[in-house]
């Protein structure tokens, strides 16, 4: 007797909203790493803002890949340096560099394409 079965190693698709919110989150923080870098106007800590919400908004689909775990861990360390900036720039300094390089690099690794839609 035979039976139809599907694969299990076929992949679920994601959500299509879920994906979009991960693009989405992305891209918000993508921009809070840049306003971190480079704080125009003051912006750095709009940007560390940023920098974590979008973090968040990333995570549906993310949780549990590589990209999103640089992303994360990129976020909390930028935030984690406006604290420490406190006490002492220069680390302070470096540490939010770091960290916003990782949600960069992080969020042009895990950018959802058109084939994850």
């Amino acid at each position: 007797m035979e039976s139809s079965i599907a694969s299990a190693d076929a992949p679920a698709r994601p959500d299509p909203s879920a994906v979009r919110a991960t693009q989405i989150g992305l891209v918000i923080a993508s921009i809070g790493a840049v306003l971190i870098i480079f704080d125009p106007f003051g912006l750095g800590v709009v940007g560390v803002f940023l920098a974590l919400g979008g973090a968040a908004l990333s995570a549906p689909v993310g949780v549990g890949k590589t990209w999103f775990v640089a992303v994360a861990l990129g976020a909390i360390v930028a935030g984690l340096s406006r604290l420490i900036a406190d006490g002492n720039e220069s680390l302070g300094g470096w540490l939010a560099i770091f960290g916003s390089s990782t949600v960069l690099i992080g969020s042009v690794l895990g950018y959802p394409t058109r084939d994850e839609e």
